[in-house]
């Protein structure tokens, strides 16, 4: 579902000269379709309460960040990779190579071991290796490739013993949680940055490789920096709740990364057949749309959010269920807003109060083949409409 009101991505490589060294990570040029304030009636302000006494054991927590570090180090490594790239000049479109930097962690799956990192970290790569926190290093060969997630898993062309890190359910992650992104920014293997877990089910627009959002996204203020792609992101027990993939550009604390539960889905598939193709698709362009929005195409008084049609794909699963994309624009004080569209205020009886609320929620709960009904409004007229939601085409 590609969405003018998500993100754009860039990848945050060097690859201008014949052979660069370029230091891996997407970087968000600014976020859309985060939570907004839902004008509604009943809502009421807010009340006074009395101040609560918290005691943070700073020492403690500082030692409990010390041993996560050291038993999880072991598992993190450095990717490397040679990486053809096409620029073009003033003289002509010219090939040549660069030299990738990304992260990795060790997991475990049928009695072997795996490198789980970054898709944007391998892509186009002709030759990759992997290196230990020892100084170690390994060839490694790609295995599974995910574009949509920006996932890939590596195997490793060495006997190992090296103990894989667990993945935890990144379902029970809470807003607040204390998190560990462990990688190599800047080449810097092995740096640790802490923060915590900012916001749940994000979606940034990952336009330059495939066109469409990456969703349910961690939001983290632990440091990431480009070099960070592919590494970590922890919890206090040392297990894994995401992978490092992207930040805000010129932004000091906003990150993202890949749920752990992403990984637990897609690492079999990647793993025996080196794709996963079960990404849901209701082949729809649709955009956010926010309080003004909503007046300038006259959505009724109660109605303050959504996502907006802007149109269909011919003979998509939108499309076979009956749903409109926007004929025309509204002025709306020199902005152009599509109007006409079926606006999307629910899935399941789940609220789409923006593109994250819907990506995030279809990334998460729907496979191709099922059943979703959409609670949609047309013409002021609020209906449920059904829609047999099919498998994203390949990128």
């Amino acid at each position: 579902m590609p969405s003018r009101a998500t993100v754009a991505l860039v990848i945050a490589v060097a690859a201008f000269i014949a052979f660069t060294v370029g230091y891996s990570l997407y970087q968000v040029e600014s976020v859309a379709s985060l939570p907004r304030e839902v004008a509604s009636a009943g809502i009421q302000p807010p009340q006074p309460y009395a101040p609560v006494n918290v005691t943070i054991n700073v020492r403690g927590m500082g030692q409990q960040i010390e041993s996560v570090y050291s038993r999880a180090i072991k598992s993190i490594v450095m990717v490397s990779c040679i990486s053809k790239t096409t620029y073009t000049t003033l003289f002509g479109t010219y090939t040549g190579y660069e030299e990738v930097i990304g992260s990795g962690f060790f997991v475990s799956y049928g009695g072997s071991l795996y490198v789980v990192t970054n898709y944007h970290v391998v892509a186009n790569s002709v030759q990759v290796a992997v290196t230990l926190i020892n100084g170690s290093s390994y060839p490694a060969e790609v295995v599974g490739t995910d574009p949509y997630s920006d996932l890939a898993v590596l195997r490793v062309e060495a006997p190992l013993d090296v103990p894989p890190l667990e993945l935890a359910n990144s379902n029970d992650l809470r807003v607040g949680e204390t998190v560990l992104a462990v990688g190599s920014p800047y080449g810097l293997a092995g740096s640790l940055t802490v923060g915590v877990v900012s916001q749940l089910g994000r979606s940034i627009q990952e336009s330059t490789v495939t066109g469409y959002p990456i969703a349910d996204l961690i939001q983290t203020s632990a440091p990431i920096n480009p070099g960070n792609s592919g590494g970590p992101l922890l919890d206090l027990n040392g297990d894994v709740v995401g992978v490092n993939t992207a930040i805000v550009a010129q932004s000091q604390g906003i990150g993202f990364a890949i749920p752990s539960n992403v990984v637990a889905r897609e690492l079999p598939y990647l793993v025996k057949y080196g794709s996963y193709d079960l990404h849901p698709w209701l082949g729809v362009e649709i955009v956010g749309l926010d309080y003004f929005e909503t007046r300038a195409i006259g959505l009724p008084a109660n109605v303050t959010y959504g996502v907006e049609i802007v149109s269909v794909v011919p003979g998509g699963p939108a499309a076979r269920a009956g749903l409109i994309g926007a004929n025309s624009t509204v002025n709306y004080y020199g902005i152009q807003v599509p109007s006409g569209g079926d606006v999307i205020i629910a899935i399941n009886g789940t609220p789409v109060t923006g593109v994250d609320a819907l990506t995030s929620y279809m990334e998460a709960n729907v496979l191709p083949g099922q059943t979703v009904v959409l609670t949609i409004v047309r013409d002021g007229r609020v209906m449920q409409v059904p829609v047999v939601v099919g498998a994203r085409p390949p990128p």
